[in-house]
């Protein structure tokens, strides 16, 4: 096996940046994009999302919004966090306005 094929020798860089906060003033989302300059690099973004969240799709919006503003081009993921705070029915509905490609659901507190 190569260095390639076993993901020895690659180089990994990890971006946490701010959480979106809603009705955030727009002078404070400009300092905040500059933030995000690094995600323009990147060959692909992990999009963190509060499963619980009643404003889900409101966020995925402000945030893709911001994305583009900055160029960041790029394939998105979304990963939804706190599915153990949903109900069945919930859960279901999650799943099928959001689908399965390129999403990944997860749940620190349950093994899910």
């Amino acid at each position: 096996m190569t260095n390639s094929e076993t993901g020895e020798g690659k180089k990994i860089l990890l971006n946490d940046t701010i959480g979106f906060i809603r009705d955030l003033p727009p002078k404070l989302i400009k300092s905040f994009s500059s933030t995000l300059e690094d995600s323009i690099e990147a060959d692909f973004l992990l999009h963190v999302i509060d499963a619980s969240d009643p404003f889900i799709q409101e966020r995925i919006d402000i945030v893709n919004h911001i994305l583009d503003e900055i160029g960041a081009k790029q394939k998105r993921i979304l990963l939804f966090n706190k599915i153990d705070l949903l109900p069945p029915d919930k859960l279901k509905e999650l799943k099928k306005t959001y689908g399965t490609k390129d999403k990944v659901r997860i749940s620190i507190k349950n093994a899910i």
